[in-house]
């Protein structure tokens, strides 16, 4: 569940993976979840009308272009043609099909793509109205897969439906900022310099969780009070993706400049009891700025 902080207080989605084969992850900025499985790709996006989407509430009647960038394990004919299909399914949050589409490739199934063409798939689709009520969440499920072979890439991108006329934040700032192996940062018109996390026990406050601590150094394009006046959320999950309800808090510290500069940040999440089995999480934290605009996003694997 969301996790929301309390202290002093598509569209397009476009993330940057490194990815090899037999690789399952979760990206941030959408909690969009990948399983990649002899299908591998350097990038993907979800993209409305050019610009990115930095987070998981979308439209209906829009049309959503996800793009993948120089898919691998894909069979190619002798002619040097690549055959590649992707299934799409919306599943609503009870389980429920909504609607499913075997091929929305389909035009290319005879022909295929060109080497030209398959450096960057464009898969398009659209979430008719009366389909799923606004306010109602489901999961947007696209399986890229090769047609002469078994390989396929499937995600799993969970979406919130906005109400008619509701503003869909969107930008083309999106930036994946480096950062140490078993973590993956993006970022939205703010920089944050480094990152380290490490598991932390010693929490005084509740000495029965153990906590994923977050130092977020030299955070610049903000300022202590938009990091406090901003909005903070955390996810947990298990190895396969299911969330673990959290009912404790986290907790945040800030330093530094008053008024432009740069900024620390450190945060800690509950994330297990002290004595549950030591790895096998996914952390996510979410900053968000008082008017939305920036952005900071960090998924954790412990």
């Amino acid at each position: 569940m969301l996790k929301r902080f309390l202290i002093f207080t598509v569209g397009y989605f476009s993330c940057v993976l490194h990815c090899d084969a037999q690789k399952k992850g979760m990206l941030p900025l959408t909690g969009l979840q990948y399983y990649e499985e002899g299908i591998s790709t350097q990038a993907m996006a979800i993209k409305i009308n050019g610009q990115q989407l930095y987070g998981n509430r979308i439209p209906m009647n829009q049309e959503m272009e996800f793009t993948f960038q120089q898919p691998t394990g894909i069979t190619a004919d002798k002619k040097k043609n690549y055959f590649i299909g992707a299934e799409y399914s919306l599943v609503s949050d009870k389980g429920n099909v909504l609607l499913t589409n075997p091929n929305l490739l389909a035009l290319n199934e005879a022909k295929g793509f060109t080497a030209k063409d398959i450096k960057l798939i464009s898969v398009k689709l659209n979430i008719a109205e009366g389909l799923v009520q606004p306010n109602s969440k489901a999961t947007l499920k696209i399986r890229l897969y090769d047609l002469k072979g078994k390989n396929q890439l499937r995600i799993e991108y969970p979406v919130s439906i906005a109400y008619p006329r509701e503003t869909i934040w969107l930008t083309k700032t999106v930036q994946t900022i480096k950062s140490p192996p078993g973590s993956v940062v993006m970022v939205n018109d703010i920089q944050p310099k480094s990152l380290v996390f490490f598991v932390d026990t010693d929490v005084k406050s509740d000495p029965k969780m153990a906590y994923m601590n977050l130092d977020i150094s030299k955070i610049g394009g903000t300022d202590i009070i938009s990091m406090l006046q901003g909005k903070d959320y955390f996810w947990v999950y298990d190895s396969a993706y299911k969330e673990i309800k959290i009912k404790e808090i986290l907790l945040k510290k800030v330093g530094g400049a008053m008024e432009g500069g740069n900024v620390n940040c450190t945060v800690k999440i509950p994330f297990r009891l002290k004595t549950g089995r030591p790895t096998g999480y996914i952390i996510r934290y979410r900053w968000e700025s008082a008017d939305k605009k920036q952005v900071m996003d960090i998924v954790v694997t412990n």
